[in-house]
């Protein structure tokens, strides 16, 4: 049927900065961050709200399938998108509407929402996707922008420009994560927001726009066909960009509508504490701004102590301060290299 909307939950991330807890073999998205349910399962539940289980698609590693079907038995299996290997956002993206352009549904409206994020309130998500959607059957490209409640050097902005219609706006840039000095004059003007990573369009239209701006992937998905489960060469020749980088920077008809709803990316075990109370048995004596993970009823004491993460599981303690949190990636790659049964 004409313009359905279709929900593309993309799944496939190793959330390697929540080591040790995120492993390759059960990552961030598969974990209860924030309560007994996992974030993927709470992005499932978005995503239903929207456009029914039938409709929604997963994008994810051909590892995780099994984990994809247990924690969403309603999500038909020919919804879900087995990736040979991780070729970044383009391709999934491009992937997903292919897939629906060959089943006679390139006018239905894509919503691309990441597996991990925080998000408050259903009812507000609903209400600001409405509104996008609004957008993208007017053939523009659609992004989610954040109202930033502080500096952040970890995200990418989007810069508003004049407004369109009613919620809409039109993107004037989009801006690399910025330094510390960039980002404090960004909150200072006003008019940035972060890029949430949630997009809305129509299948046929975000396939026209890669076709434009990235031919030779838009070659490699159409000889992809509407296979689910790709053959490994074939998707690892596909060329590994990202969709802001790739198509979003350069295309011409980009819009924003802003969030009616608190979001957060958790991207990193400080950030846990934003959204959560910690887990585990905590004496804590003159000190703030901790994340502690234990899901083994150990007592953890803290004297005197700001700005640290403990996070144990039964083979690792990792101690961390919160300076060094971008680094954790790095350290992770390192010990795949040494120490590989830890992963």
């Amino acid at each position: 049927m004409k313009n359905e909307i279709f929900c593309i939950i993309l799944a496939g991330g190793r959330g390697t900065r929540f080591w040790p807890v995120s492993t390759r073999a059960h990552p961030k998205q598969f974990i209860s961050l924030t309560g007994e349910k996992t974030l993927f399962q709470k992005t499932v539940e978005r995503a239903n709200s929207i456009c029914g289980m039938s409709r929604i698609f997963v994008v994810t590693g051909r590892e995780y399938a099994d984990t994809v079907k247990k924690s969403a038995p309603g999500i038909p299996e020919e919804n879900i998108l087995l990736e040979p290997s991780g070729k970044n956002t383009t391709a999934c993206i491009g992937w997903a509407a292919a897939v629906l352009a060959s089943r006679k549904m390139a006018d239905g409206i894509m919503v691309v929402m990441p597996s991990d994020h925080v998000v408050d309130s259903i009812e507000g998500f609903s209400k600001t996707i409405f509104w996008a959607t609004n957008a993208a059957l007017k053939g523009w490209l659609t992004a989610i922008g954040i109202g930033p409640r502080y500096a952040s050097t970890g995200y990418g902005y989007l810069q508003q420009g004049e407004e369109i219609s009613e919620k809409i706006w039109r993107v004037k840039s989009f801006r690399e994560k910025p330094d510390r000095v960039t980002a404090e004059r960004y909150l200072e003007e006003g008019g940035f927001f972060w890029n949430a990573g949630i997009f809305i369009w129509s299948a046929g239209r975000i396939l026209e726009e890669i076709e434009q701006y990235q031919p030779g992937l838009f070659n490699g998905l159409a000889r992809l066909g509407e296979t689910v489960a790709p053959d490994e060469d074939m998707y690892n020749s596909l060329e590994s960009v990202s969709i802001d980088y790739g198509v979003m920077e350069k295309a011409g008809r980009v819009a924003m509508v802003c969030a009616d709803f608190t979001w957060d990316d958790v991207g990193n075990w400080p950030s846990v504490r934003r959204v959560r109370t910690d887990q585990g048995d905590i004496h804590a004596v003159d000190s703030d701004n901790y994340t502690i993970w234990d899901k083994d009823g150990r007592l953890t004491v803290l004297l005197g102590v700001n700005g640290l993460s403990v996070v144990q599981t039964d083979r690792v303690t990792l101690i961390m301060s919160d300076e060094y949190s971008q680094k954790l990636r790095e350290v992770v790659a390192d010990l795949e290299k040494k120490r590989p049964d830890l992963f």
